[in-house]
């Protein structure tokens, strides 16, 4: 399995991989991963080179330079990959990458398309994180501090993934927007068990449920699914960004339309929705997901606490459940032997 983990400065890209690593070692030792980071690596071929380039100055080289970098990276890449599974049978390889930089308010490639066709992934990915945790990472940073604008970060990450996707499509291959926030666990199903996993929008609301218990319960669903195997996008991890006074009306505007999208890209990337109430509350979120989820061939299924609810709320579901135990029964009893013997005769 050759995997493409894109994501931009501060998101927390390397920190998801490393984490992913340690599930894996605690959990599935058995299972092998190699993780390639391509900064490093073009870092060290500068070094082989005799070029000695300071991190700091890295973007600043000019453009036949780094792209004469990228490609001595990606020729050894697509050399060691090889050996690499050569030698195991059951090996995942991460190239962890940059797909796009915006650097000096410059936008620039961060990988080399002639050699990602050579490479030929089989899945793409790319991190995302909530922009004010990356602008604190990068303030942070020496090497980014005082650079940095929330809404050009949010643009850049924007960019970073559809990049990504792009270039996903282009060669025909499953793509993926992660939040940082999710667990490891959905990074290995995906990489290790996309084919047979199914993947779950959990739709709820966010707004207007106050109480902290009610807010447990989303989390206890979420792990139950994930306990039946399934991937759980959910959309608490990338939850609105926090409102600061001094923050301008571009920014907040940019990010209401982006939860948007995102939320859509996340159902898109999966295999089904299931809406959970904790309680009855309206939710403008919930109602359009699920609308959006049942009209692009998802398979929907709710959760609505009452015997009594609006012919709108089951119109767009496949199946409506007053309870979490009884749609986890479902899944577990009916949905999953059902999926599982359907791609069982795809086969």
């Amino acid at each position: 399995m050759r995997v493409i983990v894109s994501g931009i400065s501060g998101s927390g890209r390397s920190d998801a991989v490393r984490d992913l690593e340690e599930y894996i070692k605690q959990n599935h030792p058995k299972k092998k991963l190699i993780i390639m980071n391509t900064n490093r690596m073009m870092l060290e071929a500068a070094e082989e080179l005799r070029m000695y380039v300071k991190r700091e100055k890295m973007l600043d080289l000019s453009p036949s330079t780094l792209q004469a970098l990228r490609s001595t990276v990606f020729e050894r890449i697509i050399r060691e990959v090889k050996e690499y599974e050569s030698q195991n049978e059951d090996v995942a390889v991460i190239i962890n990458t940059h797909a796009t930089f915006r650097w000096r308010e410059h936008l620039m490639q961060g990988w080399d398309f002639f050699y990602l066709t050579k490479l030929k992934p089989d899945i793409f990915i790319t991190i995302i994180n909530v922009i004010n945790d990356i602008y604190n990472t990068l303030e942070a940073n020496p090497l980014w501090g005082g650079m940095n604008n929330r809404l050009q970060l949010g643009i850049w990450q924007e960019e970073e993934a559809f990049t990504t996707k792009l270039m996903a499509e282009i060669l025909k291959k499953p793509f993926y927007i992660i939040a940082r926030k999710q667990p490891p666990e959905t990074l290995y199903l995906l990489i290790f068990k996309h084919e047979i996993s199914e993947k779950v929008y959990l739709s709820y609301p966010m707004t207007h449920i106050k109480d902290e218990e009610k807010k447990k319960e989303i989390q206890i669903l979420a792990n139950k699914l994930r306990n039946l195997g399934m991937v759980v996008f959910d959309p608490g991890t990338m939850e609105l960004e926090k409102v600061y006074e001094d923050i301008p009306d571009d920014i907040r505007i940019y990010d209401f339309y982006q939860t948007v999208y995102r939320d859509f890209q996340l159902i898109d990337q999966g295999t089904m929705v299931v809406v959970f109430y904790p309680e009855i509350v309206h939710s403008s979120g919930v109602v359009n997901e699920q609308a959006y989820g049942f009209r692009n061939n998802k398979y929907v299924f709710a959760v609505f606490p009452a015997e009594n609810y609006s012919p709108f709320t089951s119109f767009f579901a496949d199946k409506t459940f007053i309870s979490v135990a009884d749609l986890v029964k479902f899944l577990k009893e009916e949905f999953i032997p059902s999926r599982n013997k359907e791609k069982k005769n795809l086969d």
